[in-house]
């Protein structure tokens, strides 16, 4: 006996045959016509125009030859002797899946594979686009954890501090106390001294007060932030460049040079995404944090001289941090909000 609670009428498809149902070639992939020819062979009369509507049962394995096979008429199904019923992955593969990634597209950071997870399908059946944009694969990409990667890479788009001296009117850059990388040479000695970072230029060496420090850097603070609130976006198509503030109704399709949806193959990203922002406030509160200078720094003379500056410095540079860290508290790129995730259950209990 089938059981009754499943609503067939539910996954009932509706289709118009375009012709009469002997003359299609590919009869064997088409449901409606493998429809139309069990209802031919049962004496009923099918002709072009007719709309077949019917029902997969059974267990297609995701295979179009499958699911034309086992499809069967509404009052064949609605026979409570047939024991017929609906195939549930078929109907999540190809009637369900195909809309939610359509509506999901605009959302960053969503997949086919993500979606087919979360309806509860076997994900190797997808193929996931890599960070590339060209090269596809099987399985979801595995990226390590954003701590594990050395700062010289992880940091390599950010941008360095500038500073300006208020007497000379000098513009300079601090990349912080020690070198990125390797091949990155050691911080001038006149630009960070015992009473903190001073003009580079010999003819000036002015100090920067604590406070002029503290507002330069809030002012790239609040650049950088208005930059990721000004949402640009680009096309990743390298001859396209398509720039623009406007978001697509097709999604993070490009629409081209002329606005039309054609012309180009490319896909619109953020120019300035949410994980490049985190990435420039973690760079600059780096820039003043004395025990990872220290760590990083060599252990030749000059590391030593540069590490006696960072503890001179310690307090000046809290200072610093403690404005970074004020803004990485309000970001939500570092953390997880468990009341958004979980208050759906939490209202129940009260």
């Amino acid at each position: 006996m089938r059981e009754q609670s499943i609503p067939v009428s539910k996954y009932t498809i509706f289709t118009q045959l375009g012709k009469d149902p002997k003359d299609y070639p590919n009869s064997g992939s088409m449901p409606a016509v493998q429809v139309a020819l069990k209802l031919l062979a049962r004496g009923k009369h099918v002709k072009a125009k007719d709309v077949m509507s019917f029902v997969v049962c059974g267990n297609s394995e995701g295979k179009s030859d499958n699911a034309a096979k086992n499809a069967f008429p509404m009052d064949e199904v609605l026979n409570p002797e047939s024991g017929l019923l609906p195939d549930i992955d078929h109907y999540l593969h190809k009637q369900i899946l195909p809309p939610v990634e359509r509506l999901c597209a605009p959302i960053s950071g969503t997949n086919v594979t993500l979606l087919a997870e979360c309806l509860g399908l076997d994900t190797s059946k997808y193929r996931v686009q890599s960070s590339s944009g060209n090269t596809t694969s099987n399985d979801p990409e595995i990226h390590p954890l954003e701590s594990q990667i050395p700062s010289h890479i992880r940091f390599k788009d950010c941008e360095a501090l500038s500073l300006l001296c208020l007497r000379c009117k000098h513009r300079f850059q601090y990349r912080g106390l020690a070198p990125q990388s390797e091949d990155e040479p050691l911080l001038p000695s006149a630009l960070v001294t015992n009473t903190g970072l001073s003009c580079p230029r010999s003819e000036c060496g002015a100090p920067l007060s604590t406070l002029a420090l503290t507002s330069q850097l809030e002012s790239a603070l609040r650049a950088h932030t208005s930059r990721y609130y000004s949402a640009w976006l680009v096309c990743d198509e390298a001859t396209c460049g398509n720039r623009t503030r406007q978001m697509s109704v097709y999604g993070h399709r490009c629409l081209g040079p002329r606005g039309l949806a054609h012309g180009c193959a490319g896909k619109m990203r953020f120019e300035y995404s949410e994980k490049g922002l985190y990435n420039q406030l973690l760079f600059l509160q780096g820039l003043f944090d004395t025990d990872k200078s220290v760590e990083a720094l060599s252990r030749g003379e000059e590391g030593e001289k540069l590490r006696i500056v960072a503890e001179m410095n310690r307090e000046r540079w809290e200072v610093c941090r403690g404005v970074v860290r004020g803004y990485l508290d309000r970001s939500g790129w570092g953390w997880v909000s468990m009341e958004g995730v979980f208050g759906f259950a939490l209202k129940g209990l009260v």
